[in-house]
């Protein structure tokens, strides 16, 4: 039993993106037309978004999993003790969403299995280093990019620019990951 996760752990799940990861992150996949960032928060991604971007923010009596209407692009930190609930919403309001979250929450049957019935797809995996202001868990942080009816290849990227976010590497020798990386589900 000791080998368990903290089942009392809670989290307040304000996590701030840092200015310039949520500058890379807007650059990365260049949202346009109408655009939905559902945590504000302290507006470090909103800043970057397109302008006339809408907004969300709980703590300003904007609750996301509460609006409505219909958009292009949601680009966010959400939540992640929230993750299932806010993936249905923004799946169900926009075409591309993108969740800057690390990897292990959105590759479960249960998130995969979602993502299949909303009749969206993974296009982009984007690993990004993670921010020391952020929680360390040991798990890859990546910003994943769904879209709506993508069947192709899943792109495998690391995020570029990230100079302020990036900690110290243990082992400067290892190899890079390549710019980008296609992944079939196909077996070949």
């Amino acid at each position: 039993m000791r080998y368990q996760p903290n089942r009392d752990y809670r989290s307040n799940d304000e996590v701030q993106t840092p200015l310039e990861l949520a500058e890379a992150l807007v650059a990365h996949f260049a949202p346009t037309g109408r655009v939905l960032e559902p945590c504000r928060g302290d507006g470090n991604i909103y800043r970057f978004l397109p302008a006339g971007a809408d907004w969300c923010e709980i703590n300003e009596g904007r609750d996301f999993l509460k609006w409505v209407g219909q958009v292009d692009w949601i680009i966010t930190n959400p939540p992640w003790s929230k993750i299932r609930a806010f993936l249905g919403h923004a799946m169900t309001h926009s075409a591309n969403v993108v969740f800057l979250l690390t990897i292990n929450h959105i590759w479960t049957k249960a998130r995969i299995r979602d993502i299949q019935r909303a009749n969206f797809g993974i296009r982009e995996i984007c690993l990004v280093e993670m921010p020391v202001t952020f929680p360390q868990s040991g798990f890859q942080l990546g910003a994943v990019h769904l879209q709506r009816g993508w069947q192709g290849e899943i792109r495998l990227s690391r995020l570029a620019g990230q100079t302020g976010a990036e900690r110290p590497r243990k082992n400067p020798q290892k190899a890079a990951l390549p710019a980008a990386v296609s992944v079939s589900e196909s077996a070949p």
